[in-house]
């Protein structure tokens, strides 16, 4: 654990240090202006454009949908600097994360630092926290919607290169009928650790024969067959892969680890004058494998766990705008899926599922007056393998929304939601052992009861939101050997496994100011997250959720082009605080130390500043977008776990996100 964790996010802090100071822009001719990106406060939903998604600070330089997400109100992040994400009392696991609605599975990228989907490839992105549309389905806590560009009119090229990634990108028409857009990105870790080690070779000095293979790919053919029909095919295939050697008790230990998506879609749309028709088939694949092999007291341990998910899904939905303010939709959506998690050696743990929904929605609005929105669903459900027979389900969504006056609105939702996959959390970072498993005869699916309501204001440049929202869970899972990295156990699943419920509440702040040149938004939740009925764990007795903070901050500013954000967090209750017990081997005796119960350890609290800036100029017909910043500029330390050594047989605390320099530079021509 210490090599996958400490070593490679030195090598990458490293890399980052050697960035060399900017020179002055004073003197160049920017184009710099505030960017019209405030937060859009759809029916149910957040949303914000391109933009508003660039300008957020990261460690590579320029931001993601999820960090973006991650700065909204009733959002909390697990490690910090990952991509990891509870919503409302939710566990990582119950969001939906998808690109034009197909989901991603592995969106964790360059060890959760960003994700897999690519900016270039990125046109808006959405949050859904409650009231959800009827094609929502399979989670209990959010959607995280990313919508893909449609290909642009004229040929266009771009070339990127920020901290970790360097990319390109092209779209443009093909004839008279097609257009495509393709973006590629690569990671050159390899060659930058290269350089380190030979520059700063004390920096990296237990690490050997580090190699990656790290990058994406999207690519996106639209054929417009006439005037109101296209279809559309799109592909996103994403790969991470480490492997090094690192020095042991006794010898050299070789690590590796690698995820992967392979993602591929059709879709068809025709519109009508009030109707639209939408035909979706994809196809899905996620993978993941560690390996390591290496000597512990004198015996030699080679432990190798792979996972695998594969989904194929058909879908249709059809929409009808209705006279009067009425407006009707319909769908329904097939998913057939084979889960493989937890193959140790020659386990074979295969299973089949099968995952149909029907459901209908129907919206009334009175004009700057009244949204009403309701959604019900039914859901067939079989798990091949393990049921003789399947199980139907019914939930649903409703939302209202009341405009007291043209700056004054209240919105009320409330959501019963079913979720069939359930993920095992394992390491903080979202990496490979956090396991996508399916219900079956042993496991029910997960459900979640909620309700919220929240006040809008918008007065001029300035938007205040104030909400206030409850939850109830049933059929939460909690893995035992969360903290384990390889375990035999892991294709037994089911058998180490507990179940119970659990409640959410809290309440939700949202400030926005926009003007000309300056740019204001914060976001502050006041939540508690409580597990219980967990009948084998905390001997039965409540506990605190995993990475429940009792408070949030998050405040972002911008004017001309100088980016800042203010990030903090309460610590989060961890199974950490280590106990001894005796163990009798062969020949000796040793104390141990363990994870001896859960919430017996209390994180620090997360504090954070981030400071960036943006400009942009033009070389003849060549546009120029650079972001220059520091994360973390104060240099607080934010462990994100604890991890046993086990040559210092001790308990240890990492972080990975100390003060890093970080740039992009984009160029489009």
């Amino acid at each position: 654990m210490k090599n996958i964790a400490t070593i490679i996010f030195t090598l990458l802090i490293a890399i980052s240090l050697r960035a060399q100071e900017p020179e002055r822009v004073d003197t160049l001719q920017a184009a710099v202006k505030t960017e019209s990106h405030r937060v859009e406060v759809a029916l149910g939903k957040l949303q914000t454009s391109l933009e508003g998604i660039r300008v957020m600070i990261s460690p590579l330089g320029e931001g993601d949908a999820i960090r973006w997400a991650q700065s909204l109100p009733g959002v909390t992040t697990g490690a910090d600097g990952t991509t990891s994400m509870y919503v409302r009392g939710g566990g990582s696991g119950n969001n939906l994360f998808s690109l034009d609605g197909v989901p991603i599975y592995g969106y964790s990228h360059i060890l959760g630092l960003t994700t897999v989907i690519p900016t270039e490839a990125t046109e808006s992105a959405s949050l859904a926290k409650g009231g959800f549309d009827g094609g929502d389905n399979n989670f209990t806590a959010a959607h995280l919607r990313m919508t893909s560009r449609a290909p642009s009119d004229h040929r266009k090229t771009s070339v990127s290169l920020n901290t970790f990634l360097v990319s390109a990108g092209t779209e443009g028409p093909i004839g008279k009928k097609l257009s495509y857009v393709l973006s590629l990105r690569y990671s050159p870790l390899t060659l930058e650790y290269r350089a380190v080690r030979k520059f700063l070779p004390d920096l990296i000095s237990g690490l050997n024969n580090f190699s990656t293979n790290v990058g994406d790919a999207y690519g996106k053919l639209r054929w417009q067959i006439g005037s109101r029909s296209f279809l559309d095919a799109s592909f996103l295939g994403s790969i991470d892969s480490y492997g090094f050697d690192a020095p042991g008790q006794y010898q050299a230990a070789h690590e590796e680890m690698s995820w992967n998506n392979i993602v591929g879609m059709l879709r068809f749309r025709h519109y009508w004058e009030n109707s639209r028709l939408e035909l979706t088939a994809s196809a899905n694949r996620y993978g993941s494998s560690q390996q390591q092999d290496k000597v512990y007291r004198d015996v030699r341990n080679c432990l190798s766990l792979h996972s695998q998910l594969s989904e194929y899904t058909v879908a249709g939905q059809l929409q009808h705008t209705l006279p009067k303010g009425f407006a009707l939709s319909e769908g329904v959506n097939l998913r057939y899926a084979q889960f493989a998690p937890g193959q140790v050696a020659e386990a074979n743990n295969v299973t089949g599922t099968l995952l149909s929904t029907l459901w209908a929605q129907g919206e009334y609005s009175i004009e700057d007056r009244l949204k009403i929105k309701a959604v019900v669903r039914g859901h067939y459900y079989r798990n091949l393998m393990r049921d003789t027979q399947g199980r139907l389900d019914i939930d649903g969504s409703l939302l209202v929304k009341i405009n007291f006056t043209d700056w004054l609105s209240l919105e009320l939702t409330g959501d019963r939601m079913k979720q069939y996959y359930h993920t095992l959390e394992g390491m903080p970072v979202g990496w490979s052992l956090d396991m996508v498993v399916p219900s079956g005869k042993q496991v029910a699916p997960e459900t979640a009861l909620q309700g919220n309501t929240g006040l809008t204001a918008i007065v001029g440049n300035h938007t205040v939101s104030l909400g206030a929202f409850y939850k109830a869970m049933d059929g939460l899972i909690y893995y035992k050997y969360a903290q384990s990295l390889f375990s035999g156990a892991l294709a037994n699943w089911e058998d180490d496994v507990d179940f119970g419920k659990g409640t959410a509440y809290g309440a939700e702040f949202l400030y926005e100011y926009l003007g000309k040149d300056f740019y204001l938004r914060t976001a502050y939740t006041l939540s508690r997250t409580m597990r219980h009925d967990f009948a084998q764990t905390n001997n039965g007795q409540p506990f605190h959720a995993r990475f429940d903070r009792t408070h949030v901050l998050n405040a972002t500013a911008q004017w001309k082009g100088i980016n800042a954000t203010f990030i903090l967090q309460s610590g989060n209750w961890e199974n950490g605080a280590a106990e001894t017990y005796p163990v009798k081997l062969p020949g000796k005796d040793w104390n141990a130390k363990y994870f001896s119960s859960v919430n017996n350890y209390r994180m620090p609290t997360v504090i954070r500043l981030d400071l960036g800036y943006q400009f942009a100029f033009k070389t003849g017909k060549v546009s120029h977008k650079v972001n220059l910043g520091i994360c973390n500029v104060t240099n607080h330390f934010n462990p994100f776990m604890l991890f046993f050594d086990t040559e210092k047989e001790v308990w240890e605390e990492i972080a990975i996100l100390p003060i890093m320099p970080n740039f992009s530079w984009r160029i489009e021509f």
